[in-house]
């Protein structure tokens, strides 16, 4: 008896919680999010996250401008999405790669929802605010598999999609990889 009450308690707290979430876009009043302050706008398209010591694109890539609003959105598979990065030298610099599946993840904010980050600092992640275009690759497969891992950022889920057939946006990093998975390279045409 002295154990019901404590647990029927608790469960009625966790039944009666509700979750709240903040929208997170640009010109919004918001509540202090996890991501802020922690970032800082290079004011060269890119950003640096001050915890991790990363420089991300600012844009996802096929985008530009102050708001990422110049260019389009183009989904890759995840061969081109690592083609992608060899062929992009943007913001004066040559080292960009795709991030690893942690540090794309380290990017969601689920205070925000629709899209989970931060779109003051990321804007453009969710393709002219149509949904659900806000799925990105991460350069991790998943071992033994056909799959890599992506993130969506209208929820802020990890998950696999098949590397061929799936498609997905792309956001580059660069800085050293903080959890170094096996070099990748995309898969041989056929």
């Amino acid at each position: 008896m002295k154990l019901i009450i404590p647990l029927s308690i608790l469960f009625t707290s966790l039944l009666s919680n509700t979750l709240s979430y903040a929208a997170c876009t640009p010109g919004t009043n918001l509540t202090v999010t996890k991501t802020d302050g922690i970032y800082i706008q290079n004011q060269d398209g890119t950003i640096t996250d001050t915890l991790t010591g990363l420089m991300w694109q600012q844009c996802p890539l096929g985008l530009t401008g102050p708001n990422c609003q110049t260019g389009a959105l183009q989904p890759h598979s995840w061969a081109t999405a690592l083609a992608a990065v060899n062929a992009d030298t943007g913001n004066g610099y040559t080292d960009w790669r795709l991030p690893n599946k942690n540090e794309l993840n380290s990017l969601v904010d689920l205070s925000c929802f629709m899209p989970a980050i931060n779109t003051t600092i990321f804007p453009g992640t969710i393709n002219n605010g149509e949904i659900p275009n806000a799925l990105y690759w991460s350069s991790t497969p998943d071992v033994g598999t056909v799959n890599a891992w992506l993130i969506d950022f209208l929820n802020g889920r990890v998950f696999t999609g098949d590397r061929q057939n799936t498609t997905g946006y792309v956001r580059l990093v660069r800085g050293m990889d903080l959890v170094q998975p096996a070099p990748v390279q995309p898969p041989a045409p056929g």
